[in-house]
């Protein structure tokens, strides 16, 4: 079985000018990684866009609404994106 040996740096006793050129290496190695997470965020979001647009791209056809004699009108809440392919028109 091979011996195990403490390197040099551990034996060391951290200097405060040590710990500050760790605690700043951390800082920057935070800040790549907040970076990143943000990227992998937008991709993430493009992407469910890219998936949702492609499957709305293969309905095929439109939606035709009917009212009665009395009743016309389009009345929607909130719309997040468009309305299209949709026609109106009374009975």
């Amino acid at each position: 079985m091979e011996e195990i040996k403490l390197s040099d740096n551990d034996k060391e006793v951290a200097t405060p000018a040590k710990r500050k050129t760790k605690a700043l290496q951390q800082l920057e190695e935070l800040k790549g990684v907040k970076a990143s997470q943000k990227l992998l965020s937008e991709l993430l979001s493009k992407s469910q866009e890219e998936a949702v647009a492609k499957a709305a791209g293969s309905q095929i056809g439109s939606t035709t609404v009917i009212f009665g004699a009395q009743n016309s009108g389009f009345q929607a809440g909130i719309i997040k994106g468009g309305v299209s392919r949709t026609s109106f028109r009374g009975k």
